[in-house]
């Protein structure tokens, strides 16, 4: 069985996926698993994953103190989960909500996800100030769509985000599916700041609805020159293929076997600090 961490899980409070499934279905494509949060961890196992994310954001401002204790309730009883808070920069509780979050002594939750195709903010305005700055005096991660693969607004794009990380560049930053499309400015900005790095998720799968989308801007000396900064990420459950063309999307690869490695687990064990995948 293949070693391997996900990066790229999502999990709502039930009501809420199923919504977030509905949006899929209507606006992108049909989602194969509607499976809720408690049977995730199951899924995953089963297929031998070691660690895997769970990654939620809220769509409107009020909600995420809620959504971030359900989080870490998640993580108290399943330990392999690497658990994500939100904020909103219009709640109206976002400092003390940002320390609740990111606190060793409260929640202490890995960092923080945003998901700027669904808010309507760009990643610079400065009531985002404090966010950046409580990740940054923690030294937690921030998982950001900021590509404008596969969907994009008026708020993704190396244009909005790397005026950002020059502004917080010490930031841990994961940016979903390798930085698409505009890959080679994505890792221009990852050589310049160390913080940053990737997760492949529907990079590489062979399936009808993305392979003439992606992977087709760079090279593979490219994607070699950030080989310790790509980790493996799928977008589970809301996918629409099998979740092994996922997995097989890294071990089909052709680049050598320590490279397979580096992307499918090592990279986030360094990342995440997972000092037992070592």
């Amino acid at each position: 069985m293949v070693k391997f961490i996900d990066v790229h899980v999502h999990g709502f409070p039930d009501r809420m996926f199923e919504a977030v499934w509905a949006f899929f279905v209507k606006n992108y494509w049909p989602v194969k698993y509607k499976l809720h949060a408690g049977e995730i961890y199951r899924f995953l196992k089963e297929r031998g994953a070691s660690r895997y994310t769970m990654l939620n954001y809220a769509h409107k401002p009020g909600i995420s103190r809620d959504m971030n204790t359900w989080t870490h309730e998640f993580g108290t009883t399943h330990p392999d989960a690497l658990c994500f808070g939100t904020i909103h920069p219009e709640d109206p509780y976002i400092v003390e909500e940002l320390e609740r979050v990111l606190s060793p002594s409260q929640l202490d939750l890995r960092g923080l996800k945003l998901q700027l195709l669904v808010t309507d903010f760009d990643p610079g305005i400065r009531a985002l100030d404090p966010m950046y700055e409580s990740l940054v005096r923690h030294g937690k991660s921030l998982v950001m769509h900021s590509g404008t693969g596969p969907a994009a607004n008026e708020h993704v794009g190396i244009a909005k985000l790397r005026p950002v990380v020059e502004r917080f560049p010490k930031l841990r930053l994961q940016v979903p599916h390798l930085g698409s499309y505009e890959y080679k400015a994505f890792f221009d900005l990852a050589k310049d700041f160390s913080g940053v790095y990737f997760d492949t998720a529907m990079i590489f799968v062979k399936h009808r609805l993305f392979r003439d989308k992606y992977g087709k801007a760079f090279t593979a000396d490219d994607l070699l020159e950030v080989q310790d900064r790509v980790m493996f990420g799928s977008d589970f459950p809301n996918i629409p293929y099998d979740y092994d063309l996922a997995v097989g999307s890294i071990t089909d690869l052709a680049v050598s076997t320590d490279v397979k490695e580096k992307m499918l687990w090592g990279n986030a064990a360094r990342f995440y600090g997972l000092a037992d995948l070592d």
